[in-house]
């Protein structure tokens, strides 16, 4: 695998180093639960709960997503399983559940991202956040049940988890699933922009995974023989039917159907979307190849770790966020796949591939890229203004002020005139860092190295 190398090491200094202390400290799970206890944050005005927010309040995301705080949760709860910080991850993923109960829409939906007040901050159709604040509030059934601590919570939110299980699974019927396609159609999901448009993989994969949490969840609230388990019973296998045909029957597994219904096999890390959310007896061996074929494919070749896609900027479904390079989160995906086929030495590799990219407080960033790509993106997208098409195609916008893109706008300004000053000094610099997502994946990985 590409590590870095004696050139890349040599001029990744300043604030985009590590040294000895930070590499020991990544590699204890402790440090990576207090990195994440850092960024919980209580709610604020009617809204319950707690949430982690994706970085610190003054950097690069200072919301919560459903998309991150879903992964999170996961981290929370494999740390539970494991015997790990029990009390304290167990809180975080009730009061996480507590913050999507209050913020889940009239009509049964989630968003992208939310204020901490609550206020829906989202400026892109997600539809997957759906299945992930269904996966959030399964995973606080599971950490409440794991740890037999239903006496932390009150009576009524057993009712209110059932409730909002309800609706959310009402929504996806009936105003996100395509009976035709037998798929839930998608605008957009894990990225920005038109590569998500039409049937992804990511999306359809979520929500399998949401409604199978969903229906164990309801078991374990003695709530099988309720109607929205019914609802669930009576369209989860439809759904996987449809995801396996489209997905399985082909010789490769797609990452997307276009909205024409024509197939896209470009690599992608949504390709380890079988392996992540824990569906092989759905796709059988399709799942290992998918993720292997990702694997190799987005590998970076001088900094290792994963890309999110190839960088052909011209094309106007990538986005670059800055310039090319490998994100961590995706990364430690990767580790967590090669540790559960028990290729225990790459897994380590890879890990310790992301931690010399740890700044010297320990802290992971979002993604990587080099001087020559981040000059190339200014040269070519920023100051051109191509990257504002691509960030904001009205396709994939929700009817949103222009304030709110606004604001979107001066955080990533902000973002670029930071790596712009950095990589005066810097050959290779790190977004957003920390952030939650990355240590929470990494966290994962560590742990399934142990098991």
């Amino acid at each position: 695998m590409p590590t870095n190398s004696p050139e890349t090491s040599a001029t990744n200094d300043g604030n985009d180093t590590t040294n000895d202390d930070s590499e020991h400290r990544l590699e204890r799970p402790m440090f990576h639960l207090d990195v994440l206890d850092d960024l919980v944050y209580e709610a604020s005005g009617d809204v319950e709960g707690a949430v982690p927010l994706a970085s610190d309040p003054d950097h690069r995301y200072p919301y919560a997503y459903p998309r991150d705080i879903a992964c999170i949760t996961r981290a929370w709860l494999a740390a539970i399983r494991s015997g790990i910080d029990l009390d304290r991850s167990r809180r975080h993923i009730v009061d996480a559940a507590r913050f999507h109960i209050a913020v889940q829409g009239g009509d049964g939906a989630w968003q992208q991202r939310y204020a901490l007040g609550g206020t829906d901050k989202g400026i892109y159709i997600q539809e997957d956040n759906v299945a992930h604040g269904l996966r959030v509030i399964s995973h606080a059934v599971f950490a409440l049940d794991g740890t037999d601590s239903w006496s932390d919570v009150d009576d009524d939110f057993a009712a209110d988890v059932v409730d909002a299980i309800g609706r959310a699974v009402e929504y996806t019927r009936d105003e996100l699933y395509d009976p035709n396609a037998h798929l839930v159609e998608s605008t957009t999901s894990i990225h920005e922009g038109p590569i998500e448009s039409g049937y992804t993989l990511w999306v359809n994969a979520a929500y399998v995974s949401a409604l199978r949490q969903a229906e164990r969840a309801l078991s374990v609230l003695d709530a099988a023989d309720t109607d929205v388990a019914s609802r669930i019973a009576a369209f989860r296998p439809t759904l996987e039917g449809g995801v396996e045909r489209a997905f399985t029957s082909p010789q490769q597994v797609p990452r997307r159907y276009t909205p024409e219904g024509e197939l896209d096999f470009r690599p992608d890390v949504t390709l380890f979307s079988p392996y992540y959310f824990g569906l092989s007896d759905l796709f059988g061996d399709a799942a290992d190849e998918a993720a292997r074929r990702a694997a190799t494919a987005l590998e970076d070749p001088r900094l290792g770790g994963l890309q999110r896609f190839l960088g052909f900027y011209r094309n106007f479904d990538v986005h670059q966020h800055g310039g090319n390079g490998p994100w961590m989160q995706y990364t430690a995906w990767h580790a967590q796949y090669r540790y559960d086929c028990g290729e225990d030495e790459r897994g380590d590799e890879i890990l310790q591939n992301i931690v010399s990219y740890a700044d010297d407080d320990g802290h992971i960033p979002e993604h990587l890229t080099t001087r020559a790509r981040f000059e190339s993106f200014v040269e070519n997208e920023w100051d051109t203004g191509l990257d504002f098409e691509k960030e904001f195609d009205e396709t994939v916008l929700r009817d949103v002020s222009f304030d709110l893109i606004a604001e979107e706008l001066g955080h990533m300004r902000d973002s670029y005139q930071s790596i712009a000053d950095r990589v005066e000094a810097n050959d290779v610099v790190g977004f957003a860092r920390p952030l939650a997502w990355s240590h929470a994946e990494f966290l994962t990985a560590l742990i399934r190295s142990e098991e």
